[in-house]
């Protein structure tokens, strides 16, 4: 009866499918699509796509193994050095030698006695990939490498970087140092949410403010965001955090891709360079990110304003029963591919069985529920699409059968009917005594 009572639940449901997958119509796109196309999955040792607004890795590849963190300890350096140094941006250091001493590296000539503000040192060191200026914040915060190393260790523990262990505070192959992309991806999340180190590692170039007695310009060593070594891997959405490359363990590369709308932590370690002299690392994070645009988005799985089925409407003249509708849309973080109705399922229940006039337009009556793989995604109330006026004529002549079949009526009807039979016969009594006094007068 649910067509009169919401088409039955049973087949509401099927009717519910039915329509969502002819409003939602989409492309068709096999389930294997769910997997990273067009990217070379065995050019790095290890890979981590994941999207930050929603918590969702999309793609992990060796997560779990221990391995060396190659420029991903610049990362750490550079949140701990940001954090201590932030406000102190204008304070002038000058260089000892103590603080550059036998220091390997990217190192831009700098010499003991030169004078730098921490503003240059940061971006020197996290932009420009010096060496040396790591050396020399790592003195100035701590006093000197080890303690700094030290207190980068610590740090590690606290972001709950259980498999990392640092040894140096640049990056430089150590046999006892390690670490695995899983911890490093705590690592980079806590490091996207410090705007002066995103930054840093973000600009495309810098001039230092003084360097001695000179000023240069310098490029972003990482080319997904910069472009003065070489524009081909560049991609404008990327925003820091580090890349290098060691001899023993390859290019690496870590940073964030923001679109305005979804962002993603994409990191490679372990690439080397293909056939073509290109480097592994970064084109496998440019297709892993471009991967993920296009085949992961927000899909609408509940549309307000779409018909799930009808509910009898009584004490109207002018229409039966009612449309019902969502009472909003919801969109959930999904495959572009998700078809609805086959990826997505729905449920939904009805709080009653018809509606009694007058009826206002989004007057709640239930909820809808869509799942995905078993597990609810959205629930969302339903809601009368439109308004039904009440006829006054139906709703007098529904009064009066409500108020004659009441008990109270019937008693009253059964209390004057007896009545009625009572007063006739005390009436017949009283005639007939009457009728017998005259009969004896007349004797």
């Amino acid at each position: 009866m649910l067509i009169n009572k919401c088409f039955r639940r049973g087949s509401a449901l099927l009717l519910t499918a039915a329509v969502l997958i002819s409003i939602f119509s989409l492309i068709y796109i096999p389930a294997s699509a769910i997997d990273p196309t067009g990217v070379d999955l065995d050019g790095a040792q290890a890979m981590y796509l994941y999207n930050i607004e929603n918590d969702k890795v999309l793609y992990e590849k060796n997560i779990y193994e221990k391995i060396q963190p190659v420029s991903t300890v610049k990362i750490m350096a550079g949140l701990i050095a940001v954090e201590n140094l932030g406000n102190k941006l204008d304070d002038v250091i000058v260089v000892t030698e103590a603080m550059i001493k036998d220091v390997a590296g990217q190192h831009y000539n700098i010499m003991a006695g030169h004078t730098l503000s921490v503003r240059d040192l940061l971006y020197l060191a996290f932009c420009g990939g010096c060496h040396k200026s790591i050396n020399i914040l790592a003195h100035v915060i701590s006093g000197n490498p080890a303690n700094f190393i030290a207190v980068m260790n610590s740090k590690a523990k606290a972001l709950g970087m259980d498999d990392t262990f640092y040894t140096n505070v640049t990056g430089m192959h150590s046999d006892t140092m390690y670490t695995t992309v899983s911890d490093i991806t705590k690592l980079c999340i806590a490091a996207s949410k410090n705007p002066l180190l995103m930054q840093i590692t973000t600009t495309d170039a810098h001039t230092t403010e003084r360097l001695g007695d000179r000023n240069f310009t310098f490029e972003n060593r990482n080319y997904l965001v910069g472009t003065g070594y070489t524009p081909l891997y560049y991609n404008p959405i990327c925003h820091g955090l580090s890349a290098g490359s060691t001899t023993d363990s390859g290019y690496c590369v870590a940073t964030v891709a923001d679109n305005g709308d979804l962002s993603y932590l994409c990191i490679v370690m372990g690439a080397g360079i293909d056939d073509n002299g290109r480097i592994q690392s970064y084109d496998i994070a440019n297709d892993l990110i471009d991967w993920a645009y296009t085949s992961w988005g927000y899909v609408e799985v509940i549309s307000a304003g779409v018909t799930i089925c009808e509910m009898p409407v009584t004490m109207s003249m002018d229409i039966d029963s009612v449309l019902i509708v969502p009472s909003k849309s919801f969109s959930a973080y999904l495959p572009t591919s998700t078809m609805l109705g086959t990826d997505i399922t729905y449920s939904h229940s009805l709080n009653t069985e018809e509606l009694q006039a007058p009826v206002s337009e989004g007057a709640f009556v239930g909820t809808i529920t869509a799942y995905k793989d078993g597990q609810e995604i959205a629930t969302v109330d339903l809601v009368t699409k439109t308004s039904v006026a009440q006829s006054e004529v139906l709703y007098t002549l529904t009064k009066i059968k409500e108020i004659s079949q009441s008990r109270v009526f019937i008693a009253s009807v059964v209390f004057a009917v007896c009545f009625l039979i009572l007063y006739i016969l005390i009436k017949a009594l009283i005639r007939g005594s009457a009728s017998n006094k005259r009969y004896r007068y007349r004797k």
